[in-house]
């Protein structure tokens, strides 16, 4: 959030805007969010939703804006994309192979573990594949897996990349899953 209001300044800025529509759509928190937001920012929206109109005037404007919906997909990759990578580039690094597909996720609430991190996780169970291209003999090791989302004006962004513990080979006519839970993503 730091690096948006400094890239630029003004709330109405896009970049500050698909900022906060990113965090917004990688959780749902009401606390998370507001968290990153800055207090005279808060003060402000508290105003405008006290003055004249109140909620309703406020509601009325919230209504004109038009809906952006968002979806999130997992991508599993062959190599660490890099520290700028950008949803252009993400292609570079992941599985190219028939019968492979980005699969879409989603996302349960926040969890704050005991240290105070807060992370959220897929809710259901991820499946890939079965590949159906290139010799059985031929293995696919993944070695990361990459968490998008695209917009309905087709804007996309990477969220975030993890390294998986243990790279894993996938080979002609296998599927694999990521269990419920086991990909987890900070949220900051």
């Amino acid at each position: 959030m730091t690096r948006a209001v400094a890239a630029s300044p003004e709330y109405g800025n896009a970049v500050v805007i698909n900022y906060l529509h990113t965090l917004w759509a990688a959780s749902s928190s009401r606390q998370a969010f507001m968290g990153v937001l800055p207090k005279s920012f808060l003060e402000e929206l508290a105003a405008l939703v006290s003055g004249a109109g109140g909620v309703a005037a406020f509601g009325a404007e919230v209504a004109a804006q038009p809906s952006r919906s968002v979806a999130r997909y997992v991508h599993l990759l062959t190599k660490d994309p890099g520290r700028d990578v950008t949803r252009s580039t993400l292609a570079h690094s992941e599985i190219a192979a028939e019968g492979y597909l980005p699969q879409g996720v989603t996302l349960g609430a926040v969890a704050v573990d005991e240290q105070g991190r807060s992370a959220i996780s897929n809710s259901e169970d991820i499946q890939f594949g079965p590949i159906t291209s290139g010799s059985v003999e031929s293995v696919i090791t993944i070695t990361h897996v990459a968490l998008t989302l695209t917009a309905a004006d087709e804007q996309s962004r990477v969220l975030c990349v993890i390294e998986l513990a243990e790279p894993f080979g996938l080979r002609v006519g296998e599927s694999v899953a990521i269990k419920a839970g086991s990909l987890k993503c900070g949220v900051v």
